[in-house]
C-alpha cells in the first residue's frame, strides 16, 4: 500500500506533460504533450526505482482517467513543479 498525497491548501501542484505516447491499451482520456494540468493528488513511490503516480484535472476541474481501471498517469511523462500560494 502506498501513500496518497494531498497537496495542501497554500500550495498549488501541476504537471507539464513531456510524453503523450498513448500507452499498450487504448484510453478513454488522454493527455496532450506540451500542456500544463493541475495535480489533485499523487502518490508515494512504491520503490526507489519508480516513479509515482499523479491524478490530473483537466481545465474544467474533471479528473482525468485513461480508462476505468486506470486513474492516474505515471509521473515520468511530466515535469512536476509547485507554487507556493499566500
Amino acid at each position: 500500500m502506498v501513500n496518497l498525497i494531498i497537496p495542501p491548501k497554500y500550495i498549488a501542484v501541476y504537471a507539464y506533460c513531456i510524453d503523450d505516447s498513448l500507452p499498450g491499451f487504448e484510453p478513454d482520456e488522454w493527455i496532450e504533450a506540451g500542456r500544463i494540468y493541475q495535480v489533485k493528488h499523487y502518490t508515494e513511490p512504491l520503490n526507489t526505482t519508480e516513479g509515482f503516480a499523479v491524478t490530473i484535472l483537466d481545465a474544467g476541474g474533471e479528473e482525468i482517467h485513461p480508462s476505468p481501471s486506470h486513474w492516474s498517469f505515471a509521473s515520468h511523462r511530466f515535469e512536476i513543479f509547485s507554487i507556493c500560494l499566500n
